[in-house]
């Protein structure tokens, strides 16, 4: 294990690439342990931040499959 990063793609389209770097001050990079993928429909947080009023709902995700390289 020991995973210098996690790459994110979306149809084959890099969309984000996490390093230990990327995690705020004092936080524990826990990539280099084994984990479990969760995947959800999340509305709000500090990634994409609150809904407004042209956020719609009922959200919806559909995967096709999920891959995991090492």
């Amino acid at each position: 294990m020991g995973a210098d990063f996690i790459d994110f793609f979306v149809d084959d389209r890099l969309y984000n690439r996490l390093t230990p770097e990327d995690l705020p001050a004092g936080s524990e990079w826990v990539f280099d342990k084994h984990f479990f993928l969760l995947l959800n429909v999340a509305v709000g947080g500090n990634f994409v931040g609150s809904p407004s009023p042209d956020t719609r709902f009922p959200q919806t995700m559909l995967i096709d499959y999920v891959r995991v390289y090492q």
